[in-house]
């Protein structure tokens, strides 16, 4: 969870400094599913791991870096954790339609999931970031 937070604000400072790539080298399996939903959401453009496993480039999107000002914030942190049910997401979607929601899946492979995949799998879990758009 603390490599996650690393990568969002190593992240989110790219994109204040207008960067286009960013080199990473503490990462995990974890923050990599985090970061193939982040290229799946247009986010980012791509992620590439080195052969050796110690280093990870982030590729920004250049239109997301001039035209619209994205921020990801971490909504659990290492010492708190935020989970909420269905309900809980149901509510969270009507209150906030534009902002996009990443959670984590409490299922045996610890799926990282956006909050309309959730609500459509009628799943809950630990509310990881809030992408502001």
């Amino acid at each position: 969870m603390l490599t996650l937070v690393k990568i969002i604000n190593t992240l989110n400072n790219a994109v204040l400094l207008k960067k286009y790539k960013v080199v990473i080298k503490q990462f995990n399996t974890f923050s990599l599913n985090v970061l193939k939903l982040l290229q799946q959401l247009n986010i980012i453009d791509s992620y590439l791991v080195n052969d050796t496993f110690t280093a990870c480039t982030i590729f920004l999107n250049t239109a997301t870096n001039n035209v619209f000002f994205q921020k990801i914030l971490c909504i659990s942190k290492p010492h708190k954790f935020i989970y909420c049910t269905v309900a809980d997401l149901i509510k969270l979607r009507s209150i906030d339609l534009y902002n996009d929601y990443i959670l984590s899946i409490n299922d045996t492979n610890h799926t990282i999931i956006n909050i309309d995949t959730a609500i459509r799998q009628n799943k809950g879990g630990l509310l990881l970031l809030k992408i502001i758009k």
